[in-house]
């Protein structure tokens, strides 16, 4: 049986579990390698096991917005699993990555006989929703250091770990796709991490973050909100 840490596999009895994982299809992907794109009918959704997934879509002049990330213990292509369209986002392996395929008929049937799983999918669904409803408020509403302070707070929340008083991150993105996530170029986005850096508001080399201050970047987070975007 191969192994799943997530919060939706550790609510199954025992029986359950094993007949959902024992059926998994492991896969490993390389950074830059495609789970599934938009639009496609992938018929399986997949647990992430290690590494870092990220969620995108693009316009129709192929421009890419970054809508999320997905790391250990999360689930990707869950709302096609659910509502049987076509999968609405592409999930490209930021870093290396393994995941676990489980079919979508499998899945269902086990969150009809468990109710603790379907809520915490429920859960698990209604936090990445939230997420994205707040970072896309940011991205109409906040000016452009703030996007970016938040997004930096949110990496920091999810992958970082504390060391010496300060957060340290190992970016599983480049500064070109932290600039897409919180929603600007990566002109501004290097311009607006230059500035944090020089304020002395966190240090970097390559993709190694400390965040030296995360109360002030909160700070400018928030003010930003408050004030609405530069124009």
């Amino acid at each position: 049986m191969t192994e799943v840490q997530s919060p939706l596999i550790e609510v199954l009895p025992e029986e359950e579990r094993r007949r959902l994982l024992d059926r998994g299809v492991p896969r490993d992907l390389s950074p830059g390698e495609a789970l599934h794109f938009a639009g496609e009918r992938s018929g399986r959704v997949h647990f992430v096991r290690g590494g870092v997934m990220k969620l995108s879509a693009r316009n129709g002049e192929g421009d890419e917005a970054i809508l999320g990330l997905a790391v250990a213990g999360e689930l990707v292509g869950d709302i096609a699993a659910i509502d049987g369209l076509p999968q609405p986002l592409d999930a490209v392996a930021a870093t290396r990555a393994s995941v676990l395929g489980i079919d979508y008929a499998l899945l269902v049937d086990v969150l009809a006989r468990n109710a603790p799983a379907a809520i915490e999918l429920a859960r698990m669904m209604a936090q990445r929703a939230r997420w994205m409803a707040d970072t896309a408020l940011e991205r109409t509403a906040s000016e452009v250091p703030a996007r970016l302070a938040g997004r930096l707070l949110d990496l920091a929340d999810l992958l970082g770990y504390i060391n010496e008083g300060s957060v340290e991150v190992e970016m599983p993105i480049a500064q070109e796709d932290l600039g897409r996530l919180a929603g600007m170029c990566r002109e501004s986005a290097c311009k607006t991490l230059r500035s944090f850096k020089a304020a002395g508001l966190l240090d970097y080399q390559g993709r190694r973050f400390r965040i030296l201050r995360p109360d002030a970047l909160e700070r400018i987070r928030c003010a930003g909100r408050a004030s609405g975007p530069s124009r």
